[in-house]
């Protein structure tokens, strides 16, 4: 009935984690970005219903998801980030929810500490009666941090965007869904919590942060050009130039720090997307 899917970029301190939360009677398919071969022959030998997928780069987000989509058998896609812990028998909750309902493209559990992270989120008013009583589903526009797919319900719309590296994928799947009037709900009885910025391996912390920046930028552009037009995406972000070209030019001249670099990767990410360039920077990858 379903494949849970984790994508994953030297998550290995989680992905154990993750496999026993799941248990062994769920295909799993794990697309690791970062090459790992020796953690697939880990997994692989430990676990008969893990596959591992290598891909020959580092394929992102959107492409390494439609991957494992098109790789499972099942009807349902669970998909999660490595960081995401799956709370009191969230597998099994999902699995019976399943069962008694199927009227949804996107089906996410709420993560328990929307303090920190809400996941979800309505911008048109709807119909907030409780769709099911037992999981509590409520319609809503935005779902975030984990996604049951249906498959058949996103296939009319080709899955994910695989122009986007990182950041605003969801913002763009979830839009498009709308547009399209298929349902997304959030379920207030099945929950996950969520680890924050914890998918990856400590040294890579940097390297993470100039990542997060050049790609948050980049997409953040692509996304508002993408569904609202070149100049309304030019309004959106400009003042983010700004404030990054002062920062940079602040901490670049008056700091012996490297942080200058965390705003020029700012800075590059949305000229590149201005000159509607592919969202090609890999800080990871030796050149």
């Amino acid at each position: 009935m379903i494949t849970v899917v984790i994508v994953s970029f030297h998550s290995q301190h989680l992905i154990l984690d993750r496999i026993k939360e799941i248990g062994t009677n769920v295909p799993i398919i794990i697309v690791e970005n970062s090459k790992d071969t020796e953690l697939k022959k880990k997994i692989e030998s430990q676990y008969s219903n893990v596959k591992v997928l290598i891909p020959e780069r580092n394929l992102g987000w959107g492409k390494a998801v439609n991957l494992a989509i098109n790789e499972s058998k099942t009807d349902y896609i669970y998909l999660i980030q490595p960081d995401i812990i799956l709370l009191d028998d969230c597998i099994k909750k999902l699995i019976d929810c399943l069962s008694e309902f199927n009227d949804f493209a996107i089906l996410t559990p709420i993560n328990i500490n929307q303090k920190d992270h809400k996941n979800y989120a309505t911008y048109v008013e709807k119909n907030k009666a409780v769709i099911n009583n037992k999981y509590d589903l409520e319609e809503v526009d935005h779902v975030d941090l984990s996604w049951v797919l249906n498959k058949k319900e996103i296939k009319d719309i080709d899955y994910w965007d695989e122009n986007i590296f990182l950041y605003y994928e969801t913002f763009d799947l979830c839009k498009r869904l709308r547009d399209k009037n298929k349902k997304i709900y959030i379920s207030k009885n099945i929950k996950t919590s969520h680890l924050g910025s914890k998918s990856h391996t400590e040294h890579l912390q940097f390297q993470s942060l100039l990542n997060r920046n050049w790609h948050y930028n980049w997409s953040k552009f692509y996304y508002f050009k993408k569904h609202h037009g070149y100049f309304f995406g030019l309004k959106k972000t400009f003042p983010n130039l700004i404030r990054s070209l002062k920062k940079y030019i602040s901490c670049r001249f008056f700091s012996k720090n490297h942080e200058y670099k965390l705003y020029y990767a700012e800075i590059s990410g949305l000229i590149s997307s201005y000159l509607k360039k592919p969202a090609s920077y890999r800080p990871y990858e030796k050149k």
